[in-house]
């Protein structure tokens, strides 16, 4: 019998705050108000598993943030969004 589980694979420390941060940001974009943003994420959550906005709403608020359109889709898992961002802004968010 194969061992089918996954490699896991700890990030750096500074790297796991630096992305918990970002992934904050984007939470706070997609759902400014606290009180309806959630208070855990998973690895494998994505912006419409981690708040009831709409996805239109939540598309529209990346773009006015970004100030351009952002074709990354809301389903993909939160630390894969961040990394597709950077590799689009490599300076974000320091850039904004």
């Amino acid at each position: 019998m194969s061992d089918q589980r996954k490699k896991i694979t700890l990030a750096d420390q500074t790297e796991t705050e630096a992305r918990a941060r970002e992934i904050q940001l984007l939470i706070n974009i997609a759902e400014p108000d606290p009180e309806y943003q959630p208070f855990i994420t998973t690895d494998d959550a994505s912006l419409l598993d981690s708040v009831g906005t709409a996805p239109a709403d939540i598309q529209r608020r990346l773009e006015a943030y970004f100030g351009e359109p952002v074709t990354i889709p809301l389903t993909t898992p939160l630390w894969r969004f961040v990394d597709m961002i950077r590799e689009r802004r490599p300076e974000w968010p320091e850039d904004m």
